[in-house]
């Protein structure tokens, strides 16, 4: 028998279609068509196009809340959370584009804003750990909210198909560099070695292809 297929796993195949194509001009065929699945099992899941969307966003901030409870495990080391918070920052842009946002915001507004506040409280917490980390001596002091700053900025500069032809440069290596440039900015010099830096680049990888 075939396992029936949960709601999550239609949401992860249009993933890469709405960080692309706005959702709002998407119809329920095509929605059907990227889900690889019938109009009649979409309606199975889903009530309507508006629901879809919901869930979507929903999605999204569950996958926040999950990484505000990982930066708050004080049994996983400052190093190991500081590697994932920076693969958190990449999956957010790669997935929460520019496009989407901004069709969100014009068309969905309740659900922006729903969105807006998971990501805001992200940036609390994730403040809250770094200059945790500072106090402990393993971090550089630095201005954690700019530090923050810099991964949203600089890696949705990344996703445009302009940066890498105009830098000569693949998207894996722009992002593998900005993060070496960020543990270098960030932990105090002993704690470099200590670093294992083989688990992020497979992890980037893994990201890169799903949106390819």
């Amino acid at each position: 028998m075939r396992k029936p297929v949960s709601v999550d796993q239609y949401i992860e195949k249009i993933k890469p279609v709405i960080r692309r194509n706005k959702f709002s001009q998407l119809k329920i065929d095509d929605i059907a068509k990227y889900m690889d699945i019938s109009k009649v099992t979409l309606y199975k899941h889903f009530s309507s196009k508006d629901e879809i969307i919901q869930r979507v966003v929903m999605y999204y901030i569950n996958y926040l809340q999950g990484a505000d409870t990982f930066v708050k495990d004080d049994s996983v080391s400052y190093v190991e959370r500081f590697q994932m918070t920076f693969l958190q920052s990449l999956i957010c842009v790669a997935f929460i584009s520019d496009l989407f946002l901004n069709d969100l915001k014009e068309f969905y507004p309740h659900h922006f804003e729903d969105l807006a506040a998971a990501q805001q409280s992200r940036i609390k917490n994730l403040q809250t750990f770094f200059e945790s980390g500072m106090k402990q001596k393993i971090f550089n002091k630095l201005n954690a909210v700019l530090f923050m700053v810099q991964d949203d900025a600089v890696l949705r500069r990344f996703m445009e198909p302009s940066f890498s032809i105009q830098y000569d440069v693949t998207l894996k290596q722009a992002i593998m560099d900005f993060y070496k440039m960020k543990e270098y900015q960030l932990l105090k010099p002993e704690h470099l070695d200590t670093v294992d830096d083989s688990v992020i680049e497979k992890e980037v990888s893994k990201v890169l292809q799903t949106i390819s």
